[in-house]
């Protein structure tokens, strides 16, 4: 039996100040974690206890403070349990890790369900407090009562039951997912079967097999729908079988299908939303995002419908008539859509693939843009160790001081998950002193030995898009952990990702990464822009498989309580029809691997991609109008936007910075939906727009150990795709 003086480095990592110092991931076994969230537990029940007990009035250090000290250990268990779920999945620790999760959401709702405890934090006055001190205590009530708070002794109880069943859930999803994946990868034999998949993806394919001990061939699935071999796979029966296998996850029977845990974690949802006095589980989880209801969130997915149809026909018009086809397959679109725009844009992906090295793209491509716009320097410390091998992690530099590490996972593996995501796993702030420990994964295929990695242009969009994750939580800014980097609202957090990917094929980037792997030629300008304009090129298709997944998200959250479905594929089908969306093209995840809304943060909220993109779109027309890479301009949008992370309301920060709120405008033409703009691109200092804010090279620097403290974070990053 441990006890609270026995050597625990879990304990260790997450009660201590560790500012930039990785923990041995080594040494964690299952009954360290187990003891660090059993000390967890006590550790919150003591602090809260002595509050509850305190003679003092409340006032914002003694309640509000002392509530985020007393929940801070569990906020960084919590973040390294996900972490550990996310990257490490093995079957070593997968119950443990469940077992954590499920201790961790039992102590956190013992805090915010405590009526006396509520009592005293009503009681805080708020009217002397700083504005980051007042929105820090509004956001500490509006989660105590978002989790029921203010309910009866009953009704409390019934929506602690109903949260713990729901995380429990949430757990198992997450937990088939990887196993389903891995047990329904494509194994095949002849090598003749997979003609038309290139080389590096052939021989990924073999030592995959290898393994496993088996002969042949294995293809992974990709988390999405979609596949990308697909694209290169020349035989269409091929085709069709991966695809089948793809859109069979967790609904083939036995124990990795997971209708039944669908059929109920979205009743549950339902009926917890009732009981906190919402209509269906989309109005609650909306209503403190920047959409504000489902009605707008919806609003914004049916705009897109009609021109994504037109565009998607288009499309399908042109692979038809320039291949001669008289009917064009789901198995097929991505393989003809990838053959049609090589052909129109006159280039071959697999050989354009060498001019965008790993290395180069991450090093003289990601680094680059960051260092460019923010003045940020990266360094790799090759002693550094993480959670595997594949890790590499990287410390960032201003001003000759360190301001953060990140820790790089780019490969794929069984017990990882599927997609690409960023985490903090040390958030920073001035309170603690902590500067951040970010996490960054993808899922790439690992090359042979010797063999380069080599990057599609989807996935070097990809990594500049989870670095804009990172950087958003590099420059953080602010007093309190729970508000810090990505902690911001779920419909917002995909905002500063998706405006870093404009800097992946920008004029003034590209020609510094994009360099050929063999013969170390640049990429030709003339090709540069050939492959500029393709970006656009199969947006029809794209928009239809995603507004096809954000529909059937809503679709699932407007349930209300007491409806229950028993077939989960015909109700999935049923929403589809009704959204009028093309059945040609399957959603970008079926509700069976839709890891996003039934194991992540995302339930009710994968609208939220789209809904971003609103604001990054915005935000990149602005960067054009301020010269593109400017660093006046990059450092005028960290200190004004990027730093304040949730210290303040987003929305309003978005507003104030850009003199408007988000218009849909912008977004249709970076989807080439609508026609571009003219964009009268002029040095920041000869703005004279008044609602433009004053761009200045000063940075005040953060000071450690400022007053305030942590509550456990409300909302953090899920694992995303881009």
């Amino acid at each position: 039996m441990q006890t609270d003086s026995t050597p625990n480095p879990v304990w260790d990592f997450i009660a201590e100040k560790v500012d930039l110092r990785l923990p041995d991931f080594s040494s964690f076994t299952p009954e360290l974690l187990a003891d660090a969230a059993d000390r967890v537990v006590r550790y919150q029940q003591r602090r809260i206890e002595a509050i509850l007990d305190s003679t003092e009035d409340p006032d914002f250090p003694n309640t509000t403070l002392g509530i985020g000290w007393a929940c801070y250990p569990a906020f960084r268990l919590t973040a390294l349990v996900r972490v550990l779920q996310a990257n490490v999945l093995t079957d070593e620790l997968a119950d443990t890790l469940a077992e954590v999760s499920a201790v961790l959401t039992s102590a956190r709702l013992d805090s915010r369900l405590d009526a006396e405890l509520f009592a005293r934090v009503e009681a805080v006055p708020t009217n002397l407090l700083n504005p980051e001190d007042k929105r820090h205590h509004e956001l500490l009530m509006e989660d105590f009562v978002r989790t029921g708070v203010r309910l009866d002794s009953e009704a409390r109880g019934r929506a602690a039951a109903i949260t713990v069943e729901i995380e429990r859930l949430q757990t198992e999803f997450t937990r088939l997912l990887p196993r389903e994946a891995k047990d329904l990868a494509l194994h095949l034999t002849d090598v003749e079967a997979l003609a038309g998949l290139g080389d590096s993806a052939l021989s990924a394919a073999a030592r995959r097999a290898a393994a496993r001990g088996l002969q042949g061939y294995v293809l992974s699935l990709d988390n999405t729908t979609q596949q990308s071999a697909l694209a290169q796979l020349t035989n269409p029966a091929v085709r069709e079988a991966l695809l089948a296998q793809s859109m069979e996850r967790g609904s083939r029977g036995g124990p990795g299908d997971v209708r039944e845990i669908v059929s109920d974690l979205t009743a549950l949802r339902a009926a917890l939303a009732n009981l906190l006095g919402y209509k269906s589980y989309s109005d609650y989880a909306i209503d403190n995002q920047t959409a504000g209801s489902p009605d707008e969130a919806g609003d914004l997915l049916a705009d897109l419908i009609a021109p994504a149809r037109a565009r998607l026909a288009e499309e399908i018009s042109l692979i038809r008539e320039r291949y001669g086809l008289s009917e064009v397959r789901s198995a097929d679109l991505v393989h003809y859509l990838n053959r049609l725009t090589a052909d129109t844009f006159a280039f071959d992906p697999e050989e354009l693939s060498k001019h965008f090295e790993f290395e180069r793209v991450l090093s003289e491509g990601v680094f680059y843009a960051a260092t460019g716009l923010y003045g940020i320097e990266f360094t790799e410390l090759p002693e550094a160790q993480g959670w595997h091998p594949d890790v590499r992690v990287f410390a960032a530099h201003e001003d000759d001081r360190t301001i953060g590490l990140i820790c790089v996972d780019p490969y794929q593996r069984d017990a990882k998950g599927g997609g690409a995501w960023m985490d903090q796993l040390v958030s920073p702030a001035r309170l603690t002193g902590e500067r951040p420990i970010i996490t960054m994964s993808l899922n790439l295929p690992a090359p042979g030995p010797e063999e380069p990695t080599l990057l599609t242009l989807e996935e070097t969009s990809t990594l500049f898009h989870e670095f804009g994750h990172v950087l958003h939580a590099l420059v953080s800014d602010v007093t309190y952990p729970s508000l810090a980097g990505t902690a911001v609202p779920r419909d917002y957090v995909e905002f500063p990702s998706q405006l870093n990917e404009v800097w992946a094929f920008h004029p003034k980037v590209l020609p510094n990464y994009a360099v050929h792997v063999d013969t170390g030629e640049g990429l030709p300008d003339e090709l540069a822009d050939r492959i500029r304009q393709a970006l656009t090129f199969g947006q029809g298709f794209a928009t239809a498989e995603y507004l096809a997944a954000a529909l059937l998200d809503l679709g699932w959250h407007s349930l209300e309580a007491g409806e229950q479905v028993d077939d989960v594929l015909s109700f999935e089908d049923a929403v589809l029809s009704a959204a009028g969306l093309d059945p040609l093209v399957p959603p970008r995840y079926r509700s069976t691997y839709f890891a996003h809304v039934f194991s992540g943060d995302y339930a009710a909220g994968y609208y939220s991609y789209l809904w971003s993109e609103v604001f990054a779109a915005q935000a990149a027309e602005w960067f054009d109008s301020q010269g593109g890479l400017a660093p006046e301009a990059g450092q005028a949008f960290r200190e004004n936007v990027l730093a304040l992370g949730n210290s303040a309301d987003p929305l309003a920060v978005f507003t104030d910075f850009f003199g408007g709120g988000p218009e849909t405008g912008a977004l249709l033409r970076r989807r080439g939906l609508a026609p571009r703009e003219e964009v009268t691109s002029a040095p920041p200092e000869a703005e004279s727009d008044p609602a433009r804010p004053t761009i200045t090279h000063e940075h005040p620097e953060s000071e450690p150990g400022q007053t305030a403290a942590a509550h456990e974070q409300r909302q953090q990053e899920d694992p995303d795709e881009t």
